[in-house]
């Protein structure tokens, strides 16, 4: 570990302390809520680079900003996967009116959420086979460590995007 990404670990773990304290404690969501969640949610690792600034993408270039984020082994992004029986499952996933994507499902129904020419291309993308994109996706996967040769950036959210933060 370098002296730089054992700083930025050690300022991601105390903005994330601090984030916690900012909120009221969680309480336990069931299925019916997370069905009834009027909003569509993102479940991301949030310990990968590649994935928290593919997040940070979409905060920059969103539109509605009513989309709400949720971390992979945070206890709701396990119980989230749980609940829809993708325990094994490592892709991103989109919740959204008690439908659940995974993999380059997740990634188009982001793209769409973002509007103009990203929804546009996710168009386009619907016609390609998904064994394909599957294919593509697991491959930026399997990469996405090496894909994103910057340190690890903690990801810190303005004041209003900390609310849509849900773990």
């Amino acid at each position: 570990m370098t002296i730089r990404s054992a700083t930025t670990t050690a300022i991601c773990q105390v903005f994330q302390a601090r984030l916690k304290l900012s909120r009221s404690p969680m309480t336990p969501v069931t299925n019916s809520e997370i069905t009834a969640y009027p909003s569509p949610m993102l479940v991301y690792d949030g310990t990968c680079g590649f994935c928290s600034r593919s997040v940070r993408f979409i905060l920059r270039h969103e539109r509605r900003h009513d989309l709400s984020f949720v971390t992979r082994n945070s206890e709701l992004g396990k119980g989230l996967r749980r609940t829809h029986g993708l325990e094994s499952v490592e892709s991103m996933l989109w919740i959204e009116g008690g439908q659940v994507f995974a993999e380059s499902g997740a990634v188009m129904k982001a793209a769409g959420y973002l509007g103009g020419w990203w929804r546009r291309l996710a168009v386009l993308g619907s016609f390609c086979p998904s064994f394909i994109l599957n294919g593509v996706y697991k491959f930026i996967a399997k990469n996405r460590r090496r894909l994103s040769s910057k340190a690890a950036a903690c990801l810190v959210p303005s004041p209003e995007q900390r609310k849509r933060f849900l773990a």
